[in-house]
């Protein structure tokens, strides 16, 4: 790393300069869910990048971090491009039931509750707490870092390394880890 720049100085780099990265996210892709998302999954490969000596000035770490939000929103925006088999047919979209028709009646308390098993199997009563609180509960994460005791930053290591936990406890119960947010979806509104 380059001049007297050591990580536990860059980490406080980032948390003075969090809040307005967290915000210019948001103006760019117009929703804060998906902000928080892609600063969560930028700023954990920015510390990669930074342990692997990669990042020459970390003074400029700010913007480092935002064109790894913008660099990585781009790569997914182009893949859901190419796959063109993931395109729903317009016809098909009509054809789905309503909402109020009650097919998936049953369905619905089955997936809730493999939610809440899949976050009760979670090693660690803080991850659990997180998860529950943030996903089911639907608290905002400036009051859960209050009321644990945890920076912005580490909250987003946390959230990220338990939404890991859990898809690879879903893909060990026969799912795939990408039906991990939906399968939340669901389980919130049948809260």
């Amino acid at each position: 790393m380059a001049g007297s720049w050591d990580r536990q100085s860059v980490l406080a780099l980032i948390e003075s300069q969090y809040t307005g990265l967290l915000r210019l996210l948001r103006q760019k892709l117009r929703n804060e869910q998906l902000a928080a998302d892609a600063l969560s999954q930028a700023l954990i490969t920015t510390l990669e990048h930074l342990d692997a000596g990669r990042i020459s000035e970390p003074q400029l770490i700010g913007g480092y971090i935002f064109q790894v939000a913008m660099n990585q929103m781009r790569n997914h925006r182009r893949k859901m491009a190419e796959r063109s088999e993931r395109r729903a047919d317009p016809e098909a979209v009509d054809a789905l039931p309503a909402p109020d028709t009650g097919i998936d009646k049953d369905l619905e308390p089955a997936i809730a509750t493999k939610v809440r098993s899949v976050i009760e199997a979670l090693s660690t009563t803080r991850d659990r707490e997180i998860v529950k609180r943030f996903y089911l509960d639907e608290e905002d994460k400036a009051s859960i870092c209050s009321d644990m005791g945890l920076s912005a930053l580490h909250f987003d290591k946390v959230i990220f390394r338990a939404r890991q936990r859990m898809r690879g406890l879903l893909e060990s119960q026969g799912l795939r880890g990408s039906d991990f947010f939906s399968l939340l979806i669901i389980c919130v509104t049948l809260m």
